[in-house]
């Protein structure tokens, strides 16, 4: 599959959350015709933590780009004991 290039200018939604105790931001962007990326940031940047957030953002939206839902995440992360009420909006 060819890269194809995002516009420069794109919608986007970003959200602060806190999840086991680190603060991040989650960030939703909706290219036009195109599946959503998802860019997760946490701890400091170089941080264990923040490459760890960063990877999951990447597998996400790759994810999304070929054809899974955001409800197969969401089951997931409950499978591995991450539970929305565990996910605390800022």
């Amino acid at each position: 599959m060819a890269q194809v290039r995002l516009p420069r200018q794109r919608s986007s939604e970003t959200v602060s959350v806190r999840v086991g105790g680190y603060a991040g931001r989650v960030t939703v962007v909706r290219p036009d015709d195109r599946p959503p990326q998802v860019l997760l940031m946490a701890g400091g940047h170089g941080s264990t933590v923040a490459g760890f957030a960063d990877a999951i953002g990447t597998a996400i939206s790759l994810g999304l780009a070929n054809g899974a839902g955001f409800d197969d995440y969401r089951v997931a992360l409950e499978l591995v004991g991450l539970s929305a009420d565990q996910l605390e909006r800022e």
